[in-house]
């Protein structure tokens, strides 16, 4: 009892002496300023009072408020029993087992949505690929009926070839040249507006390269630009017309 009581004194007399200086301080700057000795004075004791007032009341205020913070802490810890820690891990290790439990039953369907979604995939493939070549079979269809009285077996061969490359895409350095008879430049553009039309997978200078590359000595003196801006003239002259869907072929 006897330390704590001098740490009490040390402490408030600590604090009386700054409280002490402070009012000095403010003392000497009042004089300074031109203010008589009694109120320099008085404002020495006034400050040096409030100081040390104000310093009481915090630490009854802040002593109370540690001491109820550390009285709840040690009770919530009293309260917190070996059952109860044993109750909780207990709750927790019943919770974690269910959660697994669903993640198991959902693996299956998870693996199941996974193979649907795959089948899906393949079957819009495959149908797109089958439309496609249904695409493939009618321009096929259309060349050898339109060629067929204008070119060799040979070349009416070479030119379902050179379709299939246009079709599919294929580089166009496997396109070789057919020779045509009767025909005028104006039914090649008219058969290469309509192979174009039938795929519409590219711009239409691509067409006109196709015309150029495989009909390579009718148009030998046509520009592929050329080629390109006279696809659909006079829609309906010539012996192959312009024909907006080949669906019939």
């Amino acid at each position: 009892m006897k330390i704590k009581y001098f740490e009490y004194i040390a402490v408030y007399l600590s604090v009386f002496l700054v409280c002490v200086f402070v009012g000095a301080i403010g003392r000497l700057v009042l004089l300074e300023k031109g203010a008589d000795e009694y109120t320099a004075g008085v404002f020495f004791w006034i400050s040096t009072g409030f100081g040390v007032l104000m310093f009481a009341i915090l630490s009854l205020f802040l002593n109370g408020l540690a001491e109820r913070l550390v009285n709840r802490f040690l009770k919530a810890e009293k309260n917190e029993s070996p059952e109860s820690c044993i109750a909780s891990k207990d709750h927790v290790k019943i919770e974690e087992e269910r959660q697994d439990a669903l993640i198991k039953s959902e693996i299956p369907e998870n693996k199941n949505a996974a193979i649907d979604i795959e089948k899906i995939r393949k079957e819009r493939q495959n149908a797109a690929r089958d439309q496609k070549q249904a695409r493939i079979d009618i321009a096929m269809r259309y060349a050898h009926q339109e060629f067929a009285p204008y070119m060799s077996d040979d070349d009416l061969e070479q030119l379902g070839s050179n379709v299939i490359i246009y079709a599919e895409g294929l580089n166009f350095e496997k396109i070789k040249p057919v020779k045509v008879k009767q025909l005028s430049n104006l039914d090649l553009y008219h058969f290469g507006w309509n192979i174009w039309n039938c795929f519409k997978a590219t711009r239409q200078d691509r067409a006109a390269e196709f015309l150029k590359l495989t009909f390579a000595e009718a148009l030998k003196d046509v520009e592929q630009n050329s080629i390109k801006t006279h696809l659909k003239d006079d829609e309906q002259k010539g012996l192959i017309k312009i024909m907006e869907d080949l669906a019939d072929f």
